[in-house]
């Protein structure tokens, strides 16, 4: 093997590492006897580990449905429509992006508090929906498309609902998919918004905002750590292929 080709696989294998090695070294510690025994037994002080894992998972999968839906439906509306000042709307979508999480919190909570949903599953899923990336993926994709697909569906009589059901959904599949993985992860690990949306209710901390309840480097800590790693690893690893054709661009 020439030199400059051993020296590139030995910084490959050496970035392996480096990434690799921490998540290892956390979920080999974490599955132990030792770290599982205190965080599956029942404690005064904290939810146990089926309640943060429930409340997790219905926040992940709550967050992914909603957002990617919300984001379907409104790149098929800036797509297909001539709605006015399209730039405009998209620019005021895309702009909580660059906004740091901390600035939009305390509107967020007064807003959440005005409707009575703190403390509810609804005001720890509701928030978090809003978005503009999906709506920016999608809307890409549906840009790319023939123009001549919707014409012909115009022609056979196809209204638009029509249309974006037997035509945008189906050729849509691999890029949903994709965000439905990413959005779950996005909600998996929420940390601070589950802290702060339900303050009289402890119960309801998630998987990842339940490491505030424990002292960190603790056994319980890192097997915590360890079931939080594990849902985005199956999900990525299971969506893999669908999240590399839905970015991909769309050809003719």
């Amino acid at each position: 093997m020439p030199r400059a080709r051993f020296t590139d696989h030995l910084i490959l294998i050496l970035g392996c590492v480096v990434m690799i090695g921490p998540v290892a070294l956390v979920l080999s510690a974490g599955f132990s006897t030792d770290a599982m025994a205190p965080l599956v037994a029942d404690a005064p002080h904290r939810p146990s580990l089926w309640q943060m894992l429930g409340t997790s998972l219905a926040i992940a999968v709550g967050v992914a449905v909603l957002k990617t839906a919300v984001s379907f439906l409104a790149a098929f509306a800036l797509s297909v429509f001539r709605v006015p000042y399209t730039s405009a709307l998209m620019a005021l979508l895309l702009l909580p992006l660059f906004l740091p999480i901390e600035s939009r919190l305390l509107p967020t909570i007064l807003v959440t508090d005005a409707l009575g949903l703190l403390n509810t599953y609804t005001g720890l899923i509701l928030p978090v929906v809003a978005t503009g990336l999906g709506t920016l993926i999608l809307r890409a994709q549906f840009k790319q498309m023939p123009p001549e697909i919707l014409e012909a569906a115009r022609l056979d009589g196809a209204g638009p609902m029509r249309a974006m059901v037997d035509i945008y959904l189906p050729l849509s599949l691999p890029s949903i998919a994709a965000l439905l993985a990413f959005f779950f992860v996005l909600g998996w690990n929420q940390y601070l918004w589950p802290l702060v949306a339900s303050p009289s209710v402890p119960d309801r901390a998630t998987v990842v905002s339940g490491l505030a309840l424990m002292r960190i480097g603790s056994p319980p800590s890192l097997a915590l750590a360890a079931v939080a790693m594990l849902p985005p690893l199956v999900v990525f690893i299971i969506a893999q292929r669908w999240i590399v054709r839905g970015l991909a661009p769309v050809r003719d």
